[in-house]
């Protein structure tokens, strides 16, 4: 199964539940996961930048193969560089087509 998480919110409280319903995922062996995504946009950045307080367990899920997508529109609107962005975060043009891409090719879609 192909899961897509999609994260919107800067609160520090829903960062470590979306990393946490992650982790989780991955360690449940009751479900096969084949490809794992996160897409922010919005305040979801905060999640995936340098200072995020999650920045460990980003880069820990990263090992365990999830990809972490940021909207490039995001970016330019809050006058952000892909520098500012933890090593690794993969830039899409919009951060809603990319979850939308993703559903139309099967995944499925969580949000916290």
């Amino acid at each position: 199964m192909n899961v897509v998480f999609h994260h919107t919110d800067d609160d520090p409280e829903l960062h470590a539940r979306v990393t946490g319903n992650i982790e989780n995922l991955l360690d449940d062996e009751t479900v096969e996961t084949d490809d794992v995504a996160l897409v922010s946009n919005g305040g979801g950045i905060t999640l995936l930048t340098e200072d995020s307080p999650e920045r460990e367990a980003i880069e820990d899920l990263q090992e365990r193969g999830v990809v972490f997508k940021q909207c490039s529109n995001t970016l330019t609107g809050i006058d952000t560089d892909e520098d500012d962005l933890i090593d690794g975060v993969e830039l899409v043009s919009s951060g809603v087509g990319e979850v939308a891409r993703l559903e139309a090719a099967g995944y499925v879609y969580i949000t916290p």
